[in-house]
């Protein structure tokens, strides 16, 4: 479904669920779109062969799922998530799927991500032909777009402003009730929280992410709520600690992140970022670690 943000940018919704993305659409001189994530049939209505350069937010399978329909185009990203492209071996790294047997133990990573609807049989090289810097303002004709650096979900994680139609596109500082997400070996909540209020400065005053169904006319309050999430997960971590020492294994049980686990990656997200907030909280001089891995409040 394309929804007008004005007449050359178009945002185009996926018609799939959460392992696809929403994208953004310009019609202008250089043909442009904004990840490539959107379910078959939705990519197709665009006439994909003619597209003549995409821009990826970051190397995420639900946002590059598609890119095999865009056989002309030319491929952007930032060079902090290019390498995730290279090999498989890459691509297991950058999104934490090297330390499945270690967090994981006894279940089957191609079962759970096949329940999950991840095509693991996929080819995950993609080709770059360069890469996209912070500030970077990119002339598609009629249409301005600038390449914003928000790291945080990924190292390499951008989100787009089109200054003339004062719409930003934040591709997965996404403000859906499951995130924030910084659930792999690059990311970082501290990054996320300055990248957030990179774009609460900014000030933007429509904004649409990549896995929400509307453009959000007051987004301020939206991203101060984001932003919050993080701290009161931590709070969480921390005030579980303090009235029990507890592994992290032990802590991703108390569902202190998500409310439920209906599925293994969502258990197996859920660790990832109480290790991410456990390496901060240890970093701030909150808590410590003995050698069997229990952590206890100082």
């Amino acid at each position: 479904m394309l929804i007008s943000v004005s007449d050359r940018v178009k945002l185009l919704f996926s018609e799939a669920g959460f392992l696809f993305c929403n994208c953004v659409l310009v019609e202008d001189d250089i043909r442009t779109i904004i990840d490539t994530g959107a379910d078959t049939k939705s990519l197709l209505e665009i006439e994909p062969a003619r597209m003549d350069q995409i821009l990826y937010t970051h190397h995420h399978y639900d946002h590059t799922r598609g890119h095999r329909l865009f056989t002309d185009a030319q491929t952007y990203i930032h060079a902090n998530d290019a390498q995730a492209f290279d090999s498989e071996q890459e691509f297991m790294y950058y999104n934490s799927i090297d330390r499945w047997g270690e967090l994981m133990p006894g279940i089957d990573y191609r079962e759970a991500a096949m329940q999950m609807g991840m095509e693991v049989t996929e080819d995950l090289v993609i080709p770059i032909h360069d890469y996209l810097s912070d500030g970077q303002v990119l002339d598609l004709g009629h249409t301005k777009v600038e390449v914003l650096h928000t790291p945080g979900h990924s190292a390499g994680h951008c989100s787009f402003w089109f200054p003339d139609q004062e719409f930003l596109f934040t591709g997965d500082i996404c403000l859906t009730n499951a995130g924030p997400w910084y659930g792999e070996v690059l990311a970082s909540p501290d990054q996320m929280l300055h990248s957030i209020d990179r774009l609460i400065a900014l000030k933007p005053p429509r904004l649409c992410s990549c896995h929400t169904k509307e453009i959000d006319t007051d987004p301020m309050g939206t991203l101060q709520e984001y932003k919050a999430r993080i701290y009161k997960r931590e709070e969480r971590i921390y005030r579980y600690l303090k009235n029990k020492p507890a592994t992290f294994n032990e802590l991703a049980d108390q569902h202190l992140i998500y409310r439920m686990h209906p599925t293994p990656f969502v258990l197996f997200w859920e660790k990832l970022m109480i290790l991410k907030h456990l390496e901060r909280l240890e970093k701030l001089g909150m808590v410590n670690h003995d050698k069997y891995g229990t952590f206890e409040t100082i």
